[in-house]
Parts: structure tokens; C-alpha cells; sequence
């Protein structure tokens, strides 16, 4: 496991993330480049998860993930078979069977993509292909 890769791939959904979450809560349109239906889709019903906008766990997550990067990057073993790892490669399989229940709503019932959300199920498949190969 390379720790520089979750380290970018945890910076990209952070960033993504919070780009939504900053243009949601201050009412900002987001500046889709290969279409215009990623407010509909971010702002849909689906956009919050009972009651707490999806962003804000997703920018949990890959904080953690950017932390345990970091950790991981100046001492490889640090973390090796400890309960943290494996608390880590729970919540990266939550975070891609939650993407993929996002992605799913987005091809089946919206019909809209949002190209954002697609980067942040592409990260949080990533991490987890990292963490577990």
C-alpha cells in the first residue's frame, strides 16, 4: 500500500465534497463541466441522509483517511493490524456501498449524473481498493 495515494485520492473527495457542501450552503451553483444537472442531483431528496447533508460524512471520511495516510506515510507499521485499519476498511466498504446506492439513484431515479459525485465514488472505491490490496 502506497500511503501517498490515499493521501491524494483523500484530498480529492475532500475537496469535491466540500465544494458541494460550500455551494449548497451558501446558495452557489455548481460549475458542472459536462452538463448542468449536478444541482438537481445535490440538491434533490437524496442529497441528505436522514436529516445531515451527505457532504459532511464523506468530508469525515476522507479526513480520516488523510490522516491515517499520513500516519501510515512516516511509519509503515504504525497502524498494521490494529483495530484502526480495520476500522478504516469498514468505513471505506460503507462509503463505497453508500456511493454505489448514490449512483444508483442518480442513473434510475433522477436520470441526472453529477459529475462530482461520481469523482467522490471513484475516490472512495479507490481508498478502499488501496487499503485492502
Amino acid at each position: 500500500m502506497n500511503p501517498l495515494y490515499l493521501i491524494i485520492l483523500s484530498l480529492v473527495g475532500f475537496a469535491v465534497s466540500f465544494y458541494i457542501f460550500y455551494s449548497k450552503k451558501y446558495g452557489k451553483p455548481l460549475h458542472c463541466m459536462i452538463g448542468r444537472d449536478c444541482d438537481d442531483v445535490v440538491k434533490s431528496e437524496y442529497g441528505k441522509t436522514f436529516g445531515i447533508e451527505n457532504t459532511i460524512p464523506g468530508m469525515a471520511y476522507y479526513l480520516l483517511v488523510f490522516a491515517y495516510g499520513i500516519a501510515v506515510l512516516y511509519d509503515r507499521n504504525v497502524f498494521k493490524e490494529s483495530i484502526i485499519y480495520y476500522f478504516l476498511v469498514s468505513a471505506g466498504i460503507g462509503s463505497v456501498l453508500f456511493s454505489a446506492y448514490l449512483t444508483a439513484i442518480q442513473a434510475f431515479v433522477l436520470k441526472k449524473w453529477c459529475e462530482y459525485c461520481i469523482v467522490s465514488s471513484i475516490s472512495s472505491l479507490l481508498i478502499l481498493l488501496i487499503l485492502i490490496l
